[in-house]
């Protein structure tokens, strides 16, 4: 792995592990909350793909978890420097008022 891969996976991690503080993922199911901390270790330590991760991502409540605007900002950041699509809080409902 080269240096800027290492240090994309590292954000990755980190940024998922502030998400998971935060309670955005608290609306999932044990399992999967498991197996979140499990990718978040094998990305860091083996190189997995980061794409099943950052799935995670767009399935988090950002409604009612603890995680600050400016998280979701640095996500939403990360995101774009991967060719990603961003991060919408807000739905479609948001548009359409």
């Amino acid at each position: 792995m080269n240096k800027s891969m290492i240090m994309s996976t590292t954000i990755l991690a980190d940024l998922t592990r502030e998400l998971l503080n935060s309670g955005a993922f608290s609306h999932l199911p044990d399992d999967e909350i498991a197996r979140l901390h499990w990718m978040i270790l094998r990305v860091q330590q083996e190189g997995l793909p980061l794409q099943p991760l950052l799935s995670y991502w767009y399935r988090g409540d950002y409604y009612t978890s603890n995680s600050s605007p400016r998280l979701l900002q640095q996500c939403n950041e990360y995101l774009q420097r991967m060719g990603q699509p961003l991060i919408d809080v807000y739905g479609e409902e948001f548009y359409e008022a």
